[in-house]
Formats: structure tokens, C-alpha cells, sequence
């Protein structure tokens, strides 16, 4: 399109008109790159970059050994290409973290990759103006070597390895400087001892003295007391087996007779794959699709009061703000930028849901000892418009609410891997086998 564009055709008009279709396509690629570094892991990207710049290199020698200097231009040009994406992938790795050691030593690592760019462009420049020349050749391989090593460096940086190493080298370092050898065994040492004196003599008589006064009569022996029988301990909690019995209960039904039970069962196949051992946000997750389920059962009227629901719904506005306390807690501990905005952005669309429902709900428990009539499966067939509405809109915020927690609890395991690891925070996020499931 914008070779037809310029064609024959050197209007204003067209010349803007370039110019936007330009910058559009250039913004385009921006984003997808942008798309594109935040899906894939930025570790895997170097080492994938470092691979394909080295298979490039062996199309450089490739071509110098044929004498061929536009082969020399492409291949050299892929290679200062890549380098310059892993750059940019380092730049945005140190610039999206908080943890100052790991972003001093991403960019070291990055300082490295830019000074050793220009160098190998310049040397397979020459390479290219006179391909047989062996010195130049041999200085555009030293200074590609650079270049190759430093993006490993990278690699080695951001997957923090460079650490490790060092700290196994220096202990090589200290064996061999510091064999270790066996303590040998002490030599006996014979030291004189000086005589004692003799023991003085045993008076007879005061022993025959002391004979004759009568022993006092033996004490009898104590008696053995047994300590009491020790209680029975009491019996375990089991959350996880209290859960799945629950659930067992309630099968999923249709979305369109019981919407607010079925939110609550969406809630709970995301919830069922992780062990709430510790770990507060998915044990305050599974207690939220518990009381949205009994909510469910008070909103049909199965039992209960206008006071149960009122406080159901009191007790899922808590327990929402659990999740939100311990959503933000984790955030602030996380040092990844990205993470903790967008676990951030989930977070705070809980309280406003959680709100709205308890309204909904008070609204809703107004409405109790009304005619109101419940079809073959739970769902509102008849009833006044303001009954009818109200359940809509109850129904709306629970649907919202148990996503949103979803989303939170999706966005909390992916923060947990970049928290600061002296923080003190523990969250365990164990997944549980599917046999426990079933």
C-alpha cells in the first residue's frame, strides 16, 4: 500500500498521508513487541536470541570462507539485531523490577551488550570491504565473541546465575587454598604426680561407738501414683475434606435456573486445584464460595430467615476483605511493576462488588413472606417487578463478585514467584493431586 502511495505521486496530501500509514504501522509493531516480551519469558528469549545470533555467526564464517560480502552485511546485521532485542528485553527486565541487586545486575550485564554492538558492526564492515584480509576477519570474530558472551551474561543475570557461579567458584577457591585434613590424634602426655599423704588411720572404737546406737527405723517406700488416663486428643479439622463434603451436597446446576449457585461453583473449580494449607487467600476464597452458595439457598427461600441472609451476605463482605488485605499485602511485597498492578487492579474491584451485593441482599431480605413462586428448580418464576429486579441484580453482583475473586486468586500465584524473599510473607501454592477431587 504505500508503494502506491508514492507512485507517480508526490502530492502533500500523499506525502501525509504516508507519514500516518507509517507511524501506524510502526506503533503497530510497537505494541506487538510489547505483546510479545510479556508473554513469553524473558530468560528463554535471551537464550533462544543467544542461539540464533551464534547460528548466524556460522553464516558470517560461511560466507567468508566463499568470499561473499553481502552474505557478511546480512548475517552481521541479524546479529546486531538481535543483540539490540536483548538489550531492550534487559532494559524492560530491570525496569519493571524493584530489587536492587537483581536490576544492578541486569544492568551491568546490559552495559555490556551495548558497548560490544558497535564494535563487531565496525569490524564486519571491514570483513566486508575486503573479505580476504585475515587480521580483519580474526577481529570481527574476537569482537563477536564479546558480543556473544555478554548476551549470555544477560541470560545469566536475569536467570540469576551469576551469583550462584561465583559463590561456587569462590568456595573451590577456599578448598583449595584450605585442604581439608584430619584432626591427628594427641599424643598421650605422662605427667608426675605428687605423693599424698597417708590417710589417717580408722579409729576403731568410734566405729564401734557408733555401732551400738540403734539405725532409725527404714522409711516405707514410696508409693507408685499413676498419673490420669490423658484425654483422647480432640478431633481433626480437616478444611479441605469439611470443603469437598460440602460441595458433594450441591451439584452444579443450570446457569440459567440457579445463577447465583452456579457462580459460586465457578469459584470453586478454579479454588478445588489448590490446597488451602498455608495459604489465606485461597482458604478466604473457598469460604467465600461456601457462604455464596448459602446465600443461594436463603435467596430461594430453602430455609432460613430474613436475619441468615442478611448475615450471610454480612459474612461474605468479610470475607472479601480478607481477600483484598491479603491481595494488597502481596502486592506491595512483589517487585515485579507489572504483577503488582494488575493484581492491584483486580483487588480493588472486590470491595465495590462485595458492597453492592450486601445492598442487594438487604433489598432482597425485605422481601421475605412474599408471594413468590419457585420453579421445579430452584429458579424465580413469579412475583412483583421490584422482587424480580432485585434478584436480577443479586444475581449480577454475585456473578461479578466470584469472578473477580478468580481473576484475584489467578493474579496472587503469578505475584507469588517475584515477592521479596525476606519479607516474611508464606504462601504456599501446592497443587492438589486430581484424584483428590473426585
Amino acid at each position: 500500500m504505500p508503494v502506491k502511495i508514492r507512485l507517480h505521486n508526490q502530492t502533500e496530501s500523499a506525502e501525509q498521508h504516508f507519514e500516518n500509514l507509517h507511524r501506524q504501522y510502526a506503533d503497530a509493531l510497537h505494541r506487538l513487541r510489547s505483546h510479545v516480551d510479556d508473554a513469553i519469558d524473558t530468560h528463554e528469549f535471551v537464550r533462544a536470541s543467544e542461539t540464533a545470533m551464534r547460528r548466524y555467526t556460522n553464516r558470517c564464517e560461511d560466507a567468508i570462507a566463499d568470499n561473499y560480502p553481502q552474505g557478511m552485511v546480512d548475517n552481521t546485521s541479524q546479529i546486531a539485531r538481535l543483540g539490540n532485542r536483548v538489550l531492550m528485553s534487559a532494559q524492560n527486565e530491570a525496569e519493571n523490577s524493584e530489587e536492587p541487586a537483581f536490576c544492578e545486575r541486569v544492568n551491568n550485564a546490559a552495559n555490556l551488550v551495548r558497548s560490544a554492538i558497535p564494535p563487531m558492526v565496525t569490524q564486519a564492515k571491514q570483513v566486508a570491504m575486503s573479505p580476504r584480509d585475515t587480521g580483519a576477519a580474526n577481529a570481527w570474530r574476537n569482537a563477536n565473541d564479546r558480543l556473544l558472551d555478554s548476551v549470555r551474561a544477560v541470560g545469566d543475570a536475569i536467570a540469576g546465575l551469576q551469583n550462584g557461579r561465583q559463590s561456587a567458584n569462590y568456595q573451590d577457591s577456599l578448598n583449595r587454598a584450605s585442604p581439608y585434613q584430619p584432626p591427628q590424634q594427641s599424643s598421650q602426655i605422662l605427667r608426675s604426680v605428687p605423693p599424698q599423704a597417708p590417710t589417717p588411720p580408722v579409729i576403731h572404737n568410734k566405729v564401734i561407738i557408733r555401732e551400738e546406737i540403734p539405725a532409725p527405723p527404714r522409711p516405707p517406700p514410696p508409693v507408685e501414683i499413676s498419673p490420669p488416663p490423658r484425654p483422647p486428643p480432640p478431633p481433626e479439622y480437616d478444611e479441605e475434606e469439611e470443603t469437598r463434603a460440602f460441595w458433594e451436597r450441591y451439584p452444579l446446576p443450570q446457569a440459567s435456573h440457579q445463577p447465583i449457585l452456579s457462580a459460586a461453583h465457578s469459584l470453586h473449580q478454579e479454588l478445588k486445584q489448590w490446597s488451602s494449607q498455608e495459604n489465606e487467600i485461597v482458604a478466604a476464597a473457598k469460604r467465600m464460595a461456601i457462604l455464596m452458595a448459602r446465600l443461594s439457598q436463603l435467596v430461594r427461600g430453602e430455609g432460613g430467615t430474613k436475619k441468615d441472609l442478611i448475615e450471610c451476605a454480612k459474612a461474605i463482605a468479610d470475607s472479601s476483605e480478607e481477600v483484598t488485605r491479603l491481595a494488597v499485602q502481596l502486592a506491595r511485597l512483589c517487585t515485579d511493576l507489572k504483577m503488582r498492578m494488575a493484581l492491584l487492579q483486580m483487588a480493588e474491584r472486590i470491595p465495590t462488588i462485595a458492597t453492592q451485593l450486601k445492598v442487594c441482599s438487604t433489598v432482597k431480605s425485605t422481601m421475605f413472606g412474599t408471594s413468590m413462586t419457585i420453579g421445579p428448580y430452584g429458579e424465580q418464576v413469579d412475583g412483583s417487578e421490584e422482587d424480580i429486579e432485585a434478584m436480577e441484580q443479586l444475581a449480577h453482583n454475585a456473578q461479578n463478585l466470584m469472578l473477580a475473586v478468580k481473576d484475584t486468586v489467578r493474579a496472587a500465584e503469578a505475584a507469588s514467584i517475584k515477592i521479596k524473599t525476606n519479607s516474611g510473607l508464606r504462601l504456599r501454592w501446592v497443587r492438589k493431586p486430581m484424584w483428590s477431587n473426585f
